[in-house]
This record gives structure tokens, sequence and C-alpha cells, in this order.
């Protein structure tokens, strides 16, 4: 990083120079890597779930009126929320579309955002039960029940200020999408979502304290010096990291017990130290920067990315992925049937009141930009094959995003909808190398990037 700091000081055809490298490191990243990140998963779950809602409450009873909208193209077909928004109100023109459903846009975002801090608030990125680590899978399941019963309660009060309902929404998903790639669910061969998680405490069995789950056996290591790319984002070089599989013990996976990989210095609820055992082989989580896949077993088994620098077992990444969109999609419908959908609509302001739209109008006239929110986002209701196409041909657009983020930044222009990935208002360090968590965002590889590029300016 100091030869960075170094060439930025120099004349600004280096400094163009240097950022003309970083940026082909990120489009190769991008395209090879193509991981899904908590915040697309939560941002393409809720469209699914809107488009339900939509075909429910207007669609559906204006074709009843005349309006026609071909059901299987509905629900086969990608589409944004602008999309979505056009298909359920046909009368509005494209400027009363983003208008309509900006406050929408702006909720959802704040639910991206709490689901991004929990892997970098210092109360939860080393909580286990935040995200079903180290085998604490009664307290995660737990932690997901009590923050629905803030949602129901907050929902149901028509005169409640909802932004603390809406956090605990963003906070309870990410807990609820690490399951899936933090658990062996996906290595035990199940191809649906465990519809116990966000329903009772039990979610299933569980291998005991004292029993090994994980084998050194399938488990490769691999050492590589470092890219120019990944010295910025790992800060640590050469990287070694292992590639596994099979590495969980068959017995684990043939009796369906629930396992999930350790970490070092994680907490349990109370803030006790929670480490990965010494005296008995259990799975740990796995990544360039997690210390405990050194130890016996070694390697891991995180699905978090698909790259094995961050995860040990990112074959499965996809299927961890699509898991998590259809359990976060699931978990809306099943709040919306809880609440009413009156009581949803007011949740995420679908139907938006003259204040909320004039609220929002002026938060952004203000200088509010989205976080995560990204309005170019599409997805469909097509079940596996068809949703992960989706979403792997959403990837492929990140580099022009990256590119428009790189222009706006260098002419000063603010673009709605191109979101900043900032969290520095909010005391975030994304920087942070002790922090293992922060690697498979996408703030961590595109935000430190445009890191580089406001140092520059």
């Amino acid at each position: 990083m100091h030869h960075i700091n170094f060439l930025f000081s120099r004349t600004h055809k280096v400094v163009l120079l240097v950022e003309l490298r970083i940026t082909r490191h990120i489009k190769n990243q991008c395209v090879k890597h193509k991981s899904i990140t908590h915040t697309e998963i939560t941002q393409a779950g809720f469209i699914r779930c809107l488009a339900r809602f939509f075909y429910d409450t207007r669609i559906k009873p204006n074709n009843n009126n005349g309006n026609t909208v071909n059901e299987h193209e509905y629900f086969t077909k990608e589409h944004t929320i602008d999309d979505l928004y056009k298909l359920a109100y046909p009368q509005y023109n494209q400027a009363q579309i983003k208008l309509y459903s900006l406050p929408l846009k702006l909720i959802l975002d704040l639910v991206m955002t709490e689901d991004a801090l929990v892997d970098f608030n210092s109360n939860t990125k080393k909580l286990s039960a935040a995200h079903f680590d180290s085998e604490a899978f009664i307290n995660g399941s737990r932690r997901i029940l009590q923050l629905r019963q803030t949602v129901v309660n907050d929902a149901r009060t028509t005169s409640k200020n909802l932004t603390n309902a809406r956090q605990s929404l963003g906070r309870l998903l990410h807990t609820l999408q690490d399951f899936y790639s933090h658990s062996n669910w996906v290595e035990m061969g199940k191809t649906n979502i465990n519809n116990l998680i966000g329903v009772r405490e039990n979610i299933g069995s569980v291998a005991g304290r004292n029993q090994a789950t994980c084998t050194n056996i399938g488990c490769t290591r691999i050492q590589k010096s470092c890219t120019l790319w990944q010295r910025i984002v790992f800060r640590t070089c050469p990287l070694v990291y292992y590639d596994c599989k099979n590495n969980i013990l068959p017995q684990i996976n043939n009796q369906k017990l629930l396992t999930s990989g350790y970490l070092f210095n994680q907490s349990n609820d109370n803030y006790g130290p929670l480490n990965k055992p010494k005296n008995v082989q259990k799975c740990s989580h796995g990544g360039v920067i997690d210390d405990s896949s050194n130890v016996p077993a070694i390697g891991g088994i995180s699905k978090d990315a698909n790259t094995l620098i961050l995860s040990p077992h990112s074959n499965l990444h996809f299927k961890a992925v699509d898991l998590a969109i259809k359990a976060t999609e699931q978990f809306l419908n099943n709040l919306r049937k809880d609440v009413g959908d009156k009581s949803f609509d007011r949740l995420f302001a679908i139907n938006p009141t003259q204040a909320q739209h004039q609220a929002a109008s002026n938060a952004v006239d203000n200088g509010q930009q989205f976080r995560f929110f990204t309005s170019s986002l599409s997805v469909s209701l097509k079940e596996s094959d068809g949703l992960l196409t989706d979403l792997k041909n959403w990837v492929k657009k990140r580099i022009n995003m990256i590119k428009s983020i790189s222009n706006r930044l260098s002419s000063g222009q603010k673009n709605l909808d191109v979101p900043t990935y900032d969290l520095s208002d909010l005391g975030v360090n994304v920087k942070d190398v002790n922090n293992f968590r922060a690697a498979p965002y996408i703030i961590g590889r595109k935000k430190r990037f445009i890191d580089v590029l406001r140092h520059r300016q």
C-alpha cells in the first residue's frame, strides 16, 4: 500500500497508469470470481417478493378490469424494481415511476446496509450466532426469532416509527443468509431451504460438541505470490489458502448433522471467547485471512465467495446463493402473511404517502445516495438454474458499474442510479485487514478501489 501512495505523489500521467492497471485487475476479478454478496441476495429476494405482492394486489385485479399482463411472462421474465412498478402502475411515465418508487428504494437500501453492517459492527462481526459460525445453530436461530418479533410488533403498530424494524430486518436477513454459506446444509445434498429457520429455535440435529466434523483429507494447501490487486485488498503476501472438497466427515453429512466453520477470536452471546477447539477436529470457516484454517482439521467449508482465496468450498458458492435468495424471499413472503398487506406495504412504503414522497425527495436533494441499492439489478421468479443465470448475468454488469463509479468520482458528478458502497460515515473501516468478513464483500473489492481514486483527488 505504501507503494501505491508513493506512485500517487508522482505526475498525473503515472497516476492514471496505476489507476488503469488497478481497473484491469478489478475487471478480471469480477469476471473470474462472479461472487454474489449479502446485499445483492437481499435485493434479489425482495424483488421476487415484491413481484408477488404487486401481482396479488394490483396486476391480477387490474387484469380483471381489462389491463392485460401475461401471467407466464410476468413470472419468468427478469424485472427490476422499476419494471415492477411500471407493470403495477401502467399509467405512470418513467419519471413518475422513479419518483413513486424512491421511498421504497431508500428503505430497501437501509435494510441492505444493515445487512452489510453485521460484518462490520463491533458487536456482531465476531459474534458466532450472528453468522451461524462455530456450530451456534440454536443461538443463531434464536437471534432471528427475536429480531423477527421486533419487526412484526412494530409493523403491526400503525403509529410506530419503522426505522428500528427495518434495521432489525436487515440484521436478521444477514444471519439467515449466512446459514447456507457457512453450514454444511449444501454439502448434505439439500436442494431446498431449511423451513424451520425463523419458525423455531431447533432447526435440526447438530454435531456434538466433542464430535469431529472435518478431516485434513480432501484439502490442498495453496501458496501464491500476490498481484498488485491482491496486495491492496488482502494486505498479506504470499497468499496461503486451501482448496477443499469432501473434507466434511461422511458420517456427519450422512446422518444429516449440522456443522459450521470455527474461527479464532470469535465470541459467544455473552461476548466471551469462542475459538476453534484443538482437541477435536472441527471444520474451519477458511479463507486467506482465517488463521484457524491452519489448525487441524485444516482448510474450511465457507461458500461466501466464488474464489478459493476466500472460500475453500467456493465451488458450491452459487448453490448456497440460490438457497439464500429463496430463503430471503420466503421469509419476506411469510412476514407479509403475518402482518398483512397493509402493514407490509407500510414497512417498505410500497405505495408511499405524500409525506414519504417529500421526505425521500428532500433526502436526495440534500445529497443522500444509495449505498448498496442498484437500480439495474433484475431477477425473475424462475427456479434454480434460471435464477442463477439471472444472477450470473447481473455480475457481468458490475464492470460497467465500476466504470460509472470511477467516472463519477473523477468528474465530481453524482448519479443516484450508481451505489456509493460508502460506509465511512457510519464509522466502518473497510480496509481493516483483521476483519476477515470484509473480504468477500462487494465493498471489499470495489470500495477499496474507490478509496484509491478518492486519495488521488
